[in-house]
């Protein structure tokens, strides 16, 4: 949740007789355990609510469905909609397509393709930031240098990806890798930062809101998109809700019961 506010600040706390609920206190750890059980074939629609700038307002909200897979197999998915606006970099500017532009070859430079790089590496980099996975936003706070130099490496492949599907064999792989080299130290910062988003406190300018999603499964677990700990059975995912910003955040694992 975010640095400096409660839980009540951050999220709409689940109440109601389907809900089950616990406190738990420990030196300054303050945890609220929220449980619902759930059918194969049920939904359940905003158990989990982001409050958002605004008295009412939400910025993240999410669907969570468990279905049947096969004999002895269950489907978790749930997925994450953004309801707040857009985090700033999701912006394109107009010095961003002048930057882009630069860097590209002269026959390709025109404002359609610098435009259209730029949503598409947009796309691209944002779940790189804000995660899910291990979001490098939550390593620059950390470990700036380390997130610097993850944060390029990983740019810099997400960039020849980009340029690849956008221009084909019109840029040769060289050219690629020149262009996608120009564009990281011109226009795209590879120092993680706080976003400036809407929802901060006046005590907490990021509105960083750190969020982890756990799943404990009832067999083994032989299918996802998050991390699995072979230890526990779990599988979670570590994310911000601006990872949501761009399109919808889906999470799944199917188990096997033995």
């Amino acid at each position: 949740m975010q640095l400096g506010s409660t839980i009540e600040d951050t999220f709409v706390v689940r109440s109601g007789n389907a809900w089950k609920s616990r406190e738990d206190k420990k030196d300054d750890d303050h945890t609220l355990t929220f449980e619902r059980m759930l059918a194969a074939g049920d939904s359940l629609n905003g158990d989990l609510s982001v409050k958002g700038e605004g008295e009412g307002k939400l910025k993240l909200v999410n669907e969570v469905r468990v279905t049947r897979a096969g004999p002895r197999r269950f489907a978790y998915r749930e997925t994450l909609h953004w309801r707040g606006d857009p985090p700033d970099m999701a912006a394109v500017k107009p010095e961003n397509i002048a930057q882009i532009k630069a860097a590209l070859p002269q026959a390709l430079a025109t404002d359609a393709n610098a435009r259209a790089l730029a949503e598409k590496a947009t796309a691209l980099i944002v779940p790189l930031i804000f995660g899910p996975g291990d979001p490098l936003l939550a390593m620059g706070l950390i470990h700036p240098d380390l997130a610097e130099r993850r944060a390029g490496q990983r740019i810099g492949s997400l960039l020849l990806t980009a340029l690849q599907e956008q221009f084909g064999d019109r840029m040769q792989p060289a050219e690629r890798r020149e262009v996608a080299r120009k564009l990281i130290s011109a226009t795209f910062s590879t120092k993680p930062s706080p976003p400036e988003s809407g929802g901060a406190s006046s005590s907490n300018k990021s509105g960083l809101t750190p969020l982890m999603f756990i799943v404990k499964t009832p067999g083994r677990v032989v299918s996802s998109n998050g991390e699995v700990d072979e230890l526990t059975g779990e599988v979670y995912w570590a994310l911000f809700p601006e990872a949501a910003s761009m399109k919808d955040v889906v999470l799944t694992a199917v188990c096997e019961l033995p």
